[in-house]
């Protein structure tokens, strides 16, 4: 084999392993990021609609932990929000009964010694990987006074999910790659 044939493969290869900066929001299923000393990969991806605004979620994993990115745009403005499931009967109060009862959960709710407050209910619809018609749901969003948030979304009749956690910053993510299959 010529010796030129060789160089032009080594160039070749060179062209396409080019350094590329990955961002937060170009993340893909797979993709490895670093957050708060762990490392997480992307396991999941959703987009929520809501009436023309739209979000991006997500999902993290480090072994049995699972986080959830979720990416809204707002006024020009981006924000970025981490949370943790929590389950429903976590909360002091007897949110799902309420909801059935009055429609709406109660103003006021409790959860690991913080009281949060209602702050804004929204409705919509969930994409599984960003794709299809979608799935509707409610969501309920309250604030404690340090800060912290908790989300709680209706699925049909008696189908209830809740999510704890806090607005972070984008510089707080780091080293995000592609993994293996990317």
């Amino acid at each position: 084999m010529p010796l030129k044939k060789w160089f032009k493969k080594d160039q070749e290869e060179t062209e396409d392993s080019v350094y590329k900066e990955y961002t937060l929001d170009t993340m893909k299923v797979g993709y490895l990021v670093d957050h708060d000393l762990q490392t997480w990969q992307v396991s999941g991806y959703n987009t929520y609609d809501y009436d023309g605004e739209l979000t991006q979620e997500w999902e993290l994993q480090d072994g049995d932990e699972v986080r959830f990115l979720e990416r809204a745009k707002a006024d020009g403005k981006v924000e970025w929000t981490l949370t943790r499931a929590i389950g429903l009967n976590q909360i002091s109060e007897e949110v799902a009964r309420v909801i059935k009862e009055q429609d709406d959960p109660p103003q006021e709710i409790h959860f690991e010694q913080r009281s949060y407050t209602a702050v804004e209910a929204s409705a919509g619809l969930m994409q599984p990987d960003g794709e299809g018609n979608g799935r509707e749901f409610v969501s309920w969003s309250y604030e404690s006074s340090d800060e912290r948030l908790l989300f709680i979304s209706q699925w049909g009749e008696a189908d209830f999910t809740a999510y704890e956690g806090e607005v972070v910053e984008e510089y707080q993510f780091t080293d995000i790659l592609p993994g293996e299959s990317n």
